[in-house]
């Protein structure tokens, strides 16, 4: 992933890409259970380029964290992808996806990493529930949309 698009300044897009369509069902605040609870609010951004995640959580380990996190179109990768930073320093890098029948996918760093976010969204929309897994080990979650 790109740190920077620099050097396609004459070639970037007036429009959103078209696929953040595909996120719609996450905009809004929800309640996450599991092994990190916490509140989600997602929102577009910046003319609806970006989907942005502010976020409060409390890690496995006991750790309480904030922070946001941005995502969008990477051209270098084609894929959705996102810098999450969080209060304890946290630069992150996750590649995100959601299929057509509703399947999500968040994998740390690059598609097809081992640590990664599998999970589905009810009929309605108002609940994902899912499994982040990695090497060794994991945890299931569950997220309650709570509003639009």
């Amino acid at each position: 992933m790109a740190d920077n698009n620099n050097d396609r300044v004459p070639e970037l897009p007036l429009t959103p890409h078209p696929a953040l369509k595909r996120f719609e069902p996450l905009l809004g605040t929800w309640k996450n259970g599991g092994a990190a609870p916490g509140t989600s609010t997602f929102k577009m951004g910046l003319g609806g380029h970006y989907l942005i995640q502010e976020f409060e959580t409390t890690t496995p380990n006991g750790r309480t964290l904030s922070g946001i996190e941005y995502i969008t179109w990477d051209e270098d990768t084609k894929t959705f992808r996102s810098h999450l930073m969080a209060d304890d320093g946290s630069n992150f890098s996750y590649t995100y996806q959601v299929d057509d029948d509703g399947k999500c996918w968040t994998w740390f760093g690059d598609k097809g990493s081992d640590n990664f976010f599998e999970g589905r969204f009810s009929e309605d929309h108002k609940t994902l529930t899912g499994r982040w897994q990695w090497p060794g080990g994991g945890f299931d979650s569950v997220s309650k949309k709570v509003s639009e």
